[in-house]
């Protein structure tokens, strides 16, 4: 889904500096060669720097014709600050970048961290109204400081391309009840330039499966029980055949529109339709690489694509349900749609649904079939957007070991941070309600705060931060 990310790197100096700044740039150019190569992006370069104002508006033009994804502006010197000023106007984010003097006394050879500081300055005081987005990187590529800097721009530049280009297929309508997750389908275009087709339902998709040849179902559902096991006291073999066809129906529906995720409208339609549950089906589209949220939560679709671009893993999606003042910890679960990657080492239990069914006789009978499992230990980040992809709550943890969580994809999570910083259940509880935040928790593997960080500032998103708990009821911030 992620098309490579292409780098456009260019250099502007002094007219007449003592130091060898054009040599500077010079070998600078195979070292970001080679970065790129290590982080598999395409570097398109200048190999002449900039020297007035028509250079400018020369490299501008090429930089948009590359269709950059991200521009290095070099400065080994002080440029002039005119030949800049056509740069401020080009397609994609900035990044300005100098290194330090070649020596600490004498004549100043380079002054290329004054360059630096000119011209973030013109572009955020001469060019105030315009609101320039640029990032600003210090020292030679080899050094922690620049890498460090460097590769999680790379990740977020992804990111950013990601949902761009990402397609997203709705099936079915939003979940009844879950009007909190409602969008205007124009303001994810509007913010993301991301595709939507919302007009696809859930008899679509059921017509799709009920026409696979039994031999063709026969094949898949073999793979699913390698998958997992198959708890036969809670879960019928028409319930099994069934998920099969549903697993086939949506990855041919996804193929064959092209689309990199399924909003689906996991209840009550499908009951009603099919009297089953689609969890299981969903985490094998997961597992597959298709993200899917459930009830055609289309914020939490956007933040899945996302998190899988950031953390190059499979992300899921959770409720947050308990909540331990105790060892300061909380609950993620949802029925049972969490991928395979997501279980411990007990992996998946193909089992009857928890609280889509009927009790019968004192004896529960689940409709469907879910990806019962227990989650691995390791970093998280939880993450989730607001319905105007305006704002957006980040807390990072880890998932404990050997704490058990509830039937369904559970797991329970301590080391809480809110925006980085540490937080309390109380506090927690504050913040979410104060900011009203939605309910639907989508999750990644690894910490990812710094990037989803820079990824907001690149889109202009607010992040929420803690509200410390107080008795009485507190306002939402002031915008």
């Amino acid at each position: 889904m992620i098309e490579k990310v292409i780098i456009g790197l260019t250099a502007a100096v002094h007219p007449g500096m003592p130091g060898d700044d054009v040599g500077v740039y010079q070998t600078i150019i195979p070292q970001m060669e080679k970065i790129a190569k290590e982080l598999d992006f395409e570097l398109v370069f200048v190999p002449n720097p900039i020297r007035s104002e028509d250079d400018g508006y020369r490299i501008k033009a090429f930089m948009d014709e590359k269709k950059v994804d991200f521009m290095m502006l070099f400065c080994p010197s002080l440029p002039f600050g005119r030949s800049v000023l056509p740069l401020s106007k080009v397609n994609c984010p900035i990044g300005i970048w100098a290194v330090p003097e070649p020596t600490k006394d004498g004549i100043l050879q380079l002054n290329s961290f004054c360059g630096l500081n000119m011209v973030g300055s013109i572009f955020a005081n001469y060019f105030g109204s315009h609101q320039i987005h640029y990032k600003w990187f210090y020292d030679y590529p080899e050094t922690e400081m620049f890498r460090k800097r460097f590769i999680l721009t790379i990740k977020v530049i992804k990111a950013l391309k990601a949902i761009k280009n990402a397609r997203i297929g709705q099936v079915g309508d939003l979940a009844n009840g879950f009007e909190n997750m409602y969008i205007d389908e124009r303001d994810l275009e509007n913010k993301f330039g991301t595709y939507i087709q919302t007009r696809h339902t859930v008899e679509d998709i059921v017509r799709r499966a009920e026409s696979y040849e039994e031999s063709e179902v026969e094949k898949v559902l073999k793979t699913i029980l390698e998958e997992g096991r198959w708890n036969q006291q809670h879960v019928s073999s028409e319930a099994m055949n069934k998920m099969a066809r549903l697993d086939m129906a949506l990855i041919d529906f996804a193929k064959e529109n092209n689309y990199h995720a399924l909003a689906i409208s996991c209840w009550t339609k499908f009951q009603e339709v099919y009297d089953l549950a689609v969890c299981g089906a969903m985490s094998r589209l997961n597992q597959y690489g298709i993200v899917s949220p459930c009830e055609a939560d289309i914020p939490s679709t956007v933040m899945m694509i996302i998190l899988k671009a950031l953390s190059g893993k499979i992300p899921t999606i959770n409720d947050m349900v308990s909540l331990d003042p105790e060892d300061n910890s909380i609950n993620l679960w949802h029925c049972g749609v969490a991928a395979k990657d997501w279980a411990n080492s007990n992996g998946i239990t193909w089992d009857q649904h928890f609280n889509i069914g009927q009790r019968e006789g004192g004896v529960w009978h689940g409709k469907g079939v879910v990806a019962d499992m227990d989650f691995k230990e390791g970093d998280i980040t939880i993450a989730t957007l607001h319905n105007d992809f305006n704002h957006l709550f980040i807390m990072t943890g880890s998932i404990m070991k050997n704490k058990k969580p509830y039937y369904g994809s559970s797991g329970w999570v301590n080391n809480l941070k809110i925006a980085g910083q540490k937080t309390t259940i109380p506090e927690l509880i504050n913040t979410i309600m104060v900011n009203g935040v939605n309910h639907h928790y989508p999750t990644s593997y690894d910490d990812l705060y710094e990037e989803l960080s820079e990824f907001a500032f690149w889109k202009d998103i607010e992040i929420f931060q803690p509200i410390p708990y107080q008795n009485f009821m507190q306002r939402l911030p002031l915008k």
